[in-house]
């Protein structure tokens, strides 16, 4: 603007009342009875518009509205045509040219037309404001704030340029004055509306269409979910509808399942006979029956002969065949209800229920005679296998302990008396030595 030009003070200037009245948190800057229409468009606007845009206008003043700590928030101002303007004369009615106190206006450094205000941005920046130099009618003072930035009136001194950095979006307005005692007469506040544009994020626009969006992604994913929670239901449904018969048969196979694998926890890898506290478990147990219902129990225990001898002439390898052979042929003879398991290396105990101790020594002569009578095949040829046997008869008060101990008291005399042979504990040694004498020969 150049130092001649004028403007109308009806159109550029307000009174020191509308200042105040503009300035307040939350007002519209109006004028006169225009005013009342106004706000009452306005209102209405934001009732009709208040689902789509109330949370955005709500989130766009606090996003947009100056930063800095005391500024006071306004609505956008009117613009004022500055050029042409012309103060009163103080006298006589007349009217006198009087020069415009802003000479130039710069964002970031940019000169910009502000005959009709001043619009920046986008963004945050530097704005700058140049007075006119003293002289030639412009006082040599002058006094400015910033509405929306400024609390209170600043003197621009000698240096006439304001600086206000990192001037946040939002909307101002800049006025200005001759300073009291300045030497220029005549002249009244000038007024100034400067707009920051902010980015376009941040714009009420932009926030209506990022909520109307959201709405619908909301919607989309609420739609998508209750597709997925029906077709989870649809299996559901599906799964629960399984006959009565399917459900019985898997519970068998499940219950077949744990029956094979507790069976294989209590079975011998390499056997295939009860492991040493199954079968200790199971001769307690025959024990309670034959206290209770009164019936014999005759325990046998079965150990190989020379055994180490053949581990040590063919191999591991040899001996474990030898061992699952025997194993075998132990079940061969052995009735349903009989039970046989590995005692340890090569000893073997059976447990005969409802076998006297007569019946005990001839079923422990049959397991002789089935481990021996035939040589077993092996990888390096055929071997001669032959084993001693202890019997002992189950009596009121024994423990399962004792009763095993007694087996392996009869199973020591019977290798002392040459193995390859049956010994009962419930027979005198003298008479043991009678049972069976041509099989006491020790076969290596």
């Amino acid at each position: 603007m150049l130092p001649g030009d004028t403007r109308l003070v009806d159109a550029a200037r307000r009174t020191d009342q509308e200042r105040e009245d503009w300035a307040s948190p939350g007002l519209t800057p109006v004028r006169g009875s225009g005013g009342l229409l106004l706000r009452s468009r306005v209102l209405a606007v934001v009732l009709l518009f208040s689902v789509l845009f109330g949370v955005a206008r709500s989130a766009g003043a606090a996003a947009d509205g100056p930063e800095t700590t005391g500024h006071i928030a306004h609505s956008p101002l009117v613009n004022s045509a500055r050029s042409g303007s012309v103060h009163p004369a103080l006298s006589g009615g007349q009217s006198a040219q009087l020069p415009s106190l802003i000479a130039q206006v710069s964002f970031n450094q940019t000169a910009l037309a502000f005959e009709k205000g001043v619009t920046a941005g986008p963004a945050a920046g530097d704005l700058s404001i140049q007075f006119a130099p003293p002289g030639a009618g412009v006082p040599d003072r002058v006094r400015y704030r910033l509405l929306g930035f400024d609390t209170e009136w600043r003197e621009a001194g000698k240096v006439r340029e304001v600086l206000y950095s990192h001037l946040a979006p939002g909307h101002y307005e800049l006025d200005c004055e001759p300073a009291e005692g300045s030497s220029a007469k005549g002249y009244v506040m000038e007024s100034l509306p400067i707009v920051v544009i902010g980015p376009f994020w941040k714009t009420p626009e932009f926030r209506s269409l990022a909520i109307i969006f959201l709405a619908l992604l909301t919607l989309l994913l609420h739609r998508l979910r209750v597709r997925s929670l029906l077709r989870k239901n649809q299996k559901l449904q599906q799964t629960v509808g399984l006959t009565k018969a399917e459900l019985t048969l898997a519970a068998k196979i499940a219950g077949d399942a744990q029956e094979a694998l507790k069976e294989q926890a209590l079975k011998d890898s390499l056997t295939g006979l009860w492991n040493r506290r199954a079968i200790f478990a199971m001769l307690e147990r025959e024990i309670h029956r034959a206290q209770r219902d009164r019936f014999p129990i005759t325990l046998v225990m079965i150990d190989l002969d020379h055994f180490k001898k053949i581990n040590d002439t063919y191999g591991h390898l040899t001996g474990d065949e030898a061992l699952r052979e025997a194993a075998g042929r132990l079940f061969e003879v052995m009735r349903p209800y009989d039970f046989a398991g590995r005692y340890g290396g090569e000893e073997f105990l059976v447990v005969l229920p409802s076998c006297p101790s007569h019946n005990g020594v001839q079923r422990a002569e049959d397991f002789r005679r089935a481990i021996a009578e035939r040589p077993v095949p092996t990888a390096t040829g055929p071997l001669v296998l032959t084993c001693s046997l202890g019997a002992a008869a189950y009596e009121d008060g024994m423990l399962p302990e004792d009763l095993i101990h007694r087996a392996d008291e009869a199973l020591y005399r019977a290798k002392l008396m040459g193995r390859n042979c049956v010994c009962s504990a419930n027979t005198k040694p003298a008479a043991a030595a009678q049972v069976n004498p041509a099989r006491r020969k020790v076969v290596s």
